[in-house]
């Protein structure tokens, strides 16, 4: 069985490189021909504790994304059982133009981005393919040719509204069923989730309410809760948000702000995606996070002035030429 992993960032090493351990054929896709021939040339190790699980070249398949279209007939012959979509929103269009046209049989898709918005974006640009949500709290961290998983978290899987206007069917049900008896059997917390949407605008809200001032004020996540001032400032933006949510008829089983310190604690020592993003002069996801909350405030006929100064603030950040 061959799983392609598109991405290999710290969560796509972590997945792939436990799934290469539990005995599947991965295919990394890299974003770089740089990336692909390092991992290539010296493998990678998954460290969980303790545990080191080395992941040598001999096992290793990887090549840049652009190359999917060089190897097209390749790819068409033998396409995975599943994809593993682990690019950031950033990258969502060159991953549909590189995949939209090949003919393949329709591909299984599970996407792990943050924010929203790539869903209806890739179901437009493939819409051959089976697109699935899935939503993990598992952390990693990549660092000289090592991916360390940052204590283990909950990984949730299941077809989002936002991704295909058809309801599920009993085959979605089983696709889901073997998707995630793969990543745990490769070692993760994995479950179907008949409420991925729910999850989804969960994650949401807490990265739109964590990401952006971590990144402006460039500082782990933990730091964000050690001043009354900075937690004043999460509490409005939490606020703004779930004002906007109630309005668009989204409702979150749980206390949301409860969940965002929490998280704070429990990776207090992490650099968030964004600000990892404005550290290396890359483009960030803050339009697919907070640009989604302002554009939703729109359309219910709400503002939501606090989201779209961050909004503002993190792309003027950005590099120039960088959009």
């Amino acid at each position: 069985m061959i799983i392609d992993v598109v991405g290999a960032g710290s969560l796509g090493l972590l997945y792939g490189g436990k799934l290469l351990a539990a005995g599947y054929e991965v295919r990394f896709w890299t974003r770089t021909a740089e990336q692909a021939a390092k991992l290539n040339r010296e493998g990678f190790k998954v460290i969980e504790g303790e545990r080191i699980q080395p992941i040598p070249p001999s096992l290793i398949q990887a090549d840049e994304i652009k190359a999917l279209s060089r190897r097209r007939g390749h790819f068409e012959q033998l396409p995975g059982e599943w994809l593993l979509l682990m690019v950031k929103q950033t990258a969502i269009h060159d991953v549909i133009r590189e995949l939209g046209t090949l003919n393949t049989k329709p591909l299984n898709i599970a996407c792990f981005q943050n924010g929203i918005g790539h869903l209806e974006d890739l179901h437009l640009g493939m819409p051959h393919c089976n697109i699935w949500s899935v939503i993990t709290t598992e952390g990693a961290k990549r660092e000289q040719g090592r991916v360390i998983r940052a204590g283990s978290g909950e990984t949730w899987v299941g077809k989002s509204a936002n991704g295909s206007p058809a309801s599920p069917t009993s085959t979605d049900q089983d696709e889901l069923i073997h998707l995630t008896g793969l990543l745990q059997q490769a070692g993760f917390d994995c479950t179907v989730s008949n409420e991925i949407d729910k999850l989804i605008y969960r994650k949401l809200l807490i990265n739109a309410v964590i990401n952006p001032l971590t990144a402006l004020w460039r500082i782990p996540n933990g730091e964000l809760i050690t001043k009354n001032e900075r937690i004043v400032l999460m509490r409005q933006l939490y606020d703004e948000a779930m004002v906007i949510y109630e309005t668009s008829g989204i409702v979150l089983d749980v206390d949301v702000w409860e969940q965002i310190l929490s998280v704070c604690h429990s990776t207090a020592s992490n650099t968030s995606s964004m600000l990892s993003d404005v550290l290396n002069g890359r483009q960030t996801e803050v339009q697919s996070i907070n640009g989604q909350i302002v554009s939703m405030a729109r359309r219910c006929g709400l503002t939501a002035p606090m989201h779209e100064l961050l909004l503002h603030l993190i792309e003027g950040m950005q590099p120039e030429g960088v959009s």
